[in-house]
């Protein structure tokens, strides 16, 4: 798909998700002051209630800026040339990530005054229920995930024949710099499990839960995920993906288990990709 259709898309999927957003607090807000004694965001063992009004606006600003790339003018899209990422990229990708997360966790810590390793169920980890809960995951997540990616795979060549794959999805399978698939690996299978799960999982999840219920934030939260991967083709895979994150996250109360998750099936599509398959993410 040419970079300004898939673009263009991003950008018509980010505003319906900043509307369902908007509408959805509001929604909500209005159920519970006609029906004060249900307490939807009390389900799960994912605790939200620490989380207040700052939070949702730091949740907001957040948001603004990581999908700042994708709400840029079209015309600048068609200016800028596309190339395959490089080592510097891939290492100002990772920093930037890392710099993101330490925000996150600075402002946790020394504006809001919460623990993370409480937060995010840190505190006591119930190993031998959080073992079930991956290895009962595993199977459904890589089959249903496994269905989306084909069929959004088929729909995006039907649509535009020969789109393109995720630019460090090209960049591993087409360079031959050691040093940029270590990097790769590194990013995929260390640093975006960490990082995205505790800013999308644990804190924009946390956060709309606490104004909405489960099913609502993690819908939500899990096209938001989508949406800052860049790539139309994977929306609905990386969608669904998210959903079992979710899932697992309440089900153990413990951020670790889609941590690991997130980082087998990174790991499993890159191993994917250098056996030569078509991997959504």
């Amino acid at each position: 798909m040419p970079e300004t259709a898939n673009i263009a898309v991003l950008q018509d999927f980010t505003c319906i998700a900043g509307l369902a957003m908007f509408l959805g607090l509001l929604g909500y807000k209005w159920l519970r002051l006609m029906r004060p004694q249900v307490a939807w965001n009390h389900e799960g063992l994912v605790s939200s209630q620490q989380y207040g009004d700052m939070d949702l606006v730091a949740m907001t600003a957040g948001l603004a800026l990581l999908l700042t790339s994708i709400m840029q003018p079209l015309s600048q899209v068609t200016a800028t040339a596309q190339s395959t990422p490089g080592v510097g990229e891939v290492t100002l990708g990772i920093f930037f990530q890392l710099l993101l997360c330490c925000v996150l966790l600075l402002y946790l810590v020394h504006v809001r005054h919460l623990h993370p390793v409480e937060l995010f169920g840190f505190t006591v980890v119930r190993w031998k229920p959080l073992a079930i809960t991956i290895l009962l995951t595993l199977l459904p997540m890589f089959l249903i995930v496994g269905t989306a990616a084909v069929l959004s795979n088929d729909w995006m060549q039907r649509l535009t024949p020969g789109a393109q794959e995720q630019d460090l999805v090209r960049a591993f399978t087409q360079s031959d710099d050691m040093l940029l698939r270590v990097l790769i690996v590194l990013a995929a299978a260390v640093v975006a499990p960490v990082v995205e799960e505790i800013l999308f999982r644990g804190f924009i999840y946390g956060v709309l839960k606490r104004y909405t219920d489960a099913p609502f934030a993690a819908l939500l939260s899990g096209l938001f995920f989508a949406i800052i991967h860049m790539h139309t083709g994977s929306l609905l895979p990386l969608w669904v993906l998210a959903l079992f994150f979710c899932v697992a996250y309440e089900i153990t109360g413990c951020l670790l288990a889609p941590m690991i998750l997130h980082a087998i099936f990174n790991s499993t599509s890159l191993i994917g990709m250098m056996l030569g398959w078509n991997t959504a993410t």
